[in-house]
């Protein structure tokens, strides 16, 4: 398998750079350090705190963090080899593009996937040293889901980095993907009834339209997985129970957060591998 290689001295290269290293001290601050945190700040005492509100706790700055670590890991993967022409000599060997959009995705997903193992691994430490109880199924469980979280945003990256030629595009096209997710995604449902219907915004309830296009967003997949399969609030159901009047529909389900946590995975550096194959280097 080719492709295999091409991940393997990926991954290897960014031990060498101390990429790897950089990335797990991040994760292992930001949720080590926030259980450490809310241990003693955010609840009213060590015995009050459970890993469940800390859980619910992490999920707003890992929805920030995670997606800029994503693209920061796959922004260079083929741009930075076509700025510094060392995608010829790759290419010169025995490998395909195809070989190389698949083993940058695998490489810089390893990277990925074991600094934010590392990271949950030190916070479930403290966590578990800390906190009366300790239910390591739902840590895992969120452990996992971040992971799938962050890999999203590696495939978003990887697949803008095969698609351009520059690293400054690269990274231009990935910080306004996060822009786009974290701020205005939202807002388009409300500018597509504009146009249809004059009006900004809805009156009265969402149609359930709005809501789909909302739940394609990745971030909001993964809040909506975690919280169906780790937190479970009773607060989601009530919600659900006053927006629909029974059932959410399908695309609340955390299956079909999960399914578009995959997409997010591959349909991007899909999309960059056909734009990739067409480029003449």
């Amino acid at each position: 398998m080719s492709w295999s290689v091409v991940a393997r001295k990926d991954f290897q290269d960014a031990i060498r750079s101390r990429g790897l290293i950089a990335m797990t001290i991040l994760f292992t601050l930001l949720y080590a350090g926030a259980a450490y945190v809310y241990t003693f700040i955010g609840s009213s005492s060590p015995q009050a705190a459970s890993v469940l509100s800390l859980i619910s706790f992490l999920l707003l700055p890992a929805t920030i963090l995670v997606p800029i670590v994503g693209v920061f890991a796959g922004y260079r993967a083929i741009a930075g080899e076509r700025e510094t022409g060392s995608i010829k000599l790759l290419l010169g060997l025995p490998h395909t593009r195809q070989d190389v959009v698949i083993g940058k995705i695998v490489g810089r997903s390893s990277v990925v996937t074991v600094s934010t193992f590392v990271g949950f691994l030190v916070a479930a430490v403290v966590a578990a040293v800390l906190y009366s109880s300790f239910p390591a199924v739902d840590f895992v469980a969120f452990g996992a889901l971040t992971v799938l979280f962050a890999l999203a945003f590696v495939g978003i990256g990887v697949g803008i980095s095969a698609a351009t030629g520059s690293t400054t595009k690269a990274i231009a096209g990935g910080f306004g993907v996060f822009l786009l997710f974290q701020f205005l995604w939202g807002e388009i449902p409300k500018l597509i009834n504009y146009i249809a219907n004059g009006s900004y915004g809805f009156s009265g309830r969402q149609p359930n339209w709005s809501y789909l296009f909302e739940q394609l967003d990745p971030q909001n997949a993964y809040q909506l997985a975690v919280n169906e399969w780790v937190v479970q609030s009773p607060l989601r159901e009530a919600l659900y129970q006053q927006v629909f009047g029974g059932d959410p529909p399908l695309f609340f389900s955390p299956w079909f957060a999960l399914a578009v946590l995959l997409a997010w995975v591959l349909v991007p550096a899909g999309l960059g591998y056909l734009a990739f194959e067409r480029a003449d280097l």
